[in-house]
């Protein structure tokens, strides 16, 4: 935790002496340009998820902020339980199943495996090494810097944005999903589109430290992919001033998307719809954003 907390705080020196930002800002947080997606890889009998879960929320969200919106931080994260580890297996005091096929696929492609250690966490899908796309949590505000600030301690500008658009209709729990893309700088190379549910608010035993906490909330859990676990090719160049809409996805928060989704199920006022663009060839993401599910 020293290392996050040293490596930030040289950042926001550095950054104030050679005074490359302008007010309102405080010496408390990093503006950026971007929006960054950390999945973080956990399990309810990972004694030391829960802390990692912490920094996030605690250190790292606030910390880095959006320029145009300071109420919103430049992090989104997403909470994966891999059925590779056998943290993640259900028993008497675990009984709730977090795993789902598309969040294995993830923990694949990002290289968790039975002998991963827990916490982890991707950061944009950016490499690590052999093979793998997973950092350490004393590494984790290292790599979101790296993402967020150039080498003259300026925010790395927004190449495009996304707009989530969707309805829902909560007594048939159908929801409907597509996404407006602005192309801000020209990209190069291909990009794709994939879009997955998470949820708030889910109650269920969870192992912090020494202690079984037996009504821990769990967030930012991940649900279901809406358009496949590594989305769908854009099939269009991205150049400067293109507007384009993704086609319309539906799904249905029934047991067939997630085990979980029962008849009695009924937090889907707690869902969010993540988005995210990323390269095809290099699987690195060039943006994420989310919006929450709810009838308005």
């Amino acid at each position: 935790m020293k290392k996050n907390i040293i490596y930030i705080g040289t950042i926001l020196l550095c950054w104030f002496a050679c005074e490359k930002i302008d007010p309102p800002y405080t010496s408390d947080i990093i503006p950026a340009g971007k929006t960054i997606l950390i999945e973080k890889f956990t399990a309810h009998e990972c004694q030391n998820c829960p802390a990692a879960s912490r920094i996030i929320e605690n250190e790292l969200k606030p910390t880095f902020l959006n320029t145009n919106d300071t109420s919103k931080s430049a992090i989104i994260s997403v909470s994966i339980h891999p059925a590779q580890s056998n943290l993640t297996l259900t028993s008497t005091n675990y009984n709730y199943d977090f795993t789902t096929d598309g969040s294995n696929q993830v923990a694949n492609y990002l290289g968790v495996d039975e002998a991963t250690a827990l916490p982890i966490g991707g950061i944009n899908r950016v490499e690590s090494g052999n093979g793998k796309r997973l950092w350490s949590r004393d590494k984790w505000s290292e790599q979101i810097t790296s993402l967020l600030i150039d080498e003259e301690f300026k925010p790395l500008p927004k190449n495009i944005d996304i707009e989530i658009d969707l309805s829902v209709n909560t007594m048939a729990r159908i929801l409907n999903v597509s996404a407006t893309i602005s192309v801000l700088n020209s990209l190069e190379g291909n990009y794709s589109l994939a879009l997955f549910v998470m949820e708030d608010g889910i109650i269920a035993p969870q192992k912090d430290g020494d202690e079984l906490i037996e009504n821990y909330k769990h967030d930012h859990v991940y649900r279901c992919p809406i358009n496949g676990w590594n989305g769908e090719p854009l099939n269009i160049t991205l150049t400067k001033d293109l507007v384009f809409s993704s086609t319309n996805k539906t799904i249905v928060f029934n047991t067939e998307n997630n085990t979980n989704w029962t008849s009695e199920w009924n937090n889907i006022n707690n869902c969010y719809v993540v988005a995210y663009v990323y390269n095809s060839q290099t699987g690195v993401i060039e943006e994420v954003n989310k919006k929450r599910v709810q009838n308005e």
